[in-house]
């Protein structure tokens, strides 16, 4: 939480939402001015703070917080308003249909153009002497694009470096680059789940990220980990117990308890094969319960907090 500029990514549907809200709620709590950033995506971020979807416009969710979700064309129209100063101009060009659709068909240009607005709200802080700007930022959190589609957009800018060699799409490239790589302003979170391939993908994505690219990863984030059932005594007694028959009373309960171990067991499993990644790791603990809202973000920042406090996994 000491970086400024921090990114949250994984396999699809491991729960990247909910730990950038996380990260969100516990920066905002810490008095720190924080940004969360979805990228052109059904936005979830708000809902998880109890309000409606915000758009492309940066909206308070909560006290020193607030949301936005980036869009490539809103993007492009305030990167080329920036660059071209007259919206006639702009106008001129840009809401050219021959343009637009040159435009939509250059290969990954759409994540170029959501990837510099992020960096752009990076660069929105106080300069020493002025009053604090409200885009005067301590922290901002990306729920980045989902493993396959992430690895490529987390690339871009290199790739820009290495095909582009002079320019101002080169300029630009080499400061997000530089952002993207500098341990000090960012680190990269992974989060994933218990189960076979989530796990698998989380051992790609690292040796991607951190061996290939070089980017500072942040923290793992073990979603859905099932909550530990019962005391010692207790496991071990049931452990002693013998098979009932299938007509018992009671074998409902026997292989709910029997189904509930494994579970346990599996999960354990998966988690000491990614500690070999040596990562300073959060378990967040399956939640039973009909909605996933803000009560359900409050109950497992508190969980995380109490393994921060103890020592994290």
């Amino acid at each position: 939480m000491d970086r400024r500029f921090l990114l949250v990514t994984g396999k699809g549907g491991v729960g990247k939402s909910t730990v950038t809200a996380l990260l969100a709620a516990a920066s905002a709590a810490a008095g720190r001015r924080t940004l969360v950033c979805e990228l052109n995506t059904q936005e979830r971020i708000p809902g998880l703070f109890g309000k409606p979807p915000v758009g492309p416009r940066v909206t308070s969710l909560a006290d020193n917080l607030w949301s936005v979700n980036i869009e490539p064309a809103a993007a492009l129209e305030e990167y080329a308003l920036m660059k071209l100063r007259f919206r006639t101009l702009y106008s001129l060009v840009f809401e050219n249909p021959l343009v637009q659709r040159f435009v939509g068909m250059v290969p990954g240009m759409n994540d170029l153009l959501l990837l510099g607005k992020a960096f752009n709200h990076e660069r929105e802080r106080e300069t020493p002497g002025d009053m604090r700007s409200p885009l005067a930022w301590d922290c901002v959190i990306i729920d980045a694009p989902a493993t396959g589609h992430g690895v490529t957009f987390f690339r871009l800018p290199k790739v820009i470096l290495d095909h582009v060699p002079v320019g101002n799409m080169h300029d630009e490239a080499r400061e997000m680059w530089s952002l993207l790589t500098d341990p000090r302003r960012t680190a990269v979170h992974l989060v994933t789940l218990p189960e076979e391939l989530p796990v698998q993908e989380t051992l790609e994505l690292h040796r991607t990220l951190a061996g290939q690219l070089g980017l500072p990863i942040g923290a793992l984030w073990l979603n859905q980990m099932p909550p530990v059932w019962g005391t010692p005594a207790t496991r071990a007694a049931f452990a002693d117990l013998a098979e009932p028959e299938a007509t018992s009373p009671v074998r409902g309960a026997w292989e709910a308890g029997r189904v509930r171990g494994l579970r346990e067991n599996q999960a354990a499993r998966y988690a000491e094969t990614l500690a070999a990644l040596g990562l300073p790791t959060l378990h967040l603990p399956t939640l039973y319960r009909r909605e996933f809202d803000h009560a359900a973000v409050v109950d497992l920042l508190a969980a995380a907090r109490a393994q921060l406090a103890g020592g994290a996994a």
